[in-house]
């Protein structure tokens, strides 16, 4: 049976993967990039405007959301730049498909982003 120090030390090596493999998609994806970018935004414009719990927690599902995505996209990007390292009409597929899944979560939070700040921002001018 593995000491609690053992368990520890397992737990402790998967965070580091999963850290390299974030700072691997910061690294090479000028779009993870981005989307870390708008999520300061995003962060810095809900404290600005003192958003409500609920609406910190609808932001931060839906910022999860579009970095799984981008994170899952980078991830077939590489895997299929090794396997097929030459250009293949299959592959391109797959690729595209996996950028439109990035593409409908960054709308799904385009959307949730207005729905929460519009009115806030409507406030401001009137």
């Amino acid at each position: 049976m593995a000491s609690d120090y053992q368990e520890i030390k397992k737990k402790r090596v998967g965070i580091g993967y999963a850290v390299n493999g974030l700072k691997y998609a910061l690294k090479h994806e000028i779009n993870m990039r981005v989307h870390f970018l708008i999520t300061s935004m995003v962060i810095i414009f809900g404290f600005l405007f003192s958003i409500s719990i609920v609406e910190w927690v609808l932001l931060i599902l839906t910022i999860g959301l579009v970095l799984t995505a981008e994170v899952f996209n980078t991830a077939v990007e590489v895997m299929l730049d090794y396997l097929a390292p030459d250009w293949h009409p299959t592959a391109g597929v797959i690729k595209d498909l996996t950028a439109g899944g990035v593409l409908i979560a960054s709308v799904i939070a385009a959307v949730i982003g207005l729905i929460i700040f519009f009115p806030k921002v409507m406030i401001l001018f009137w």
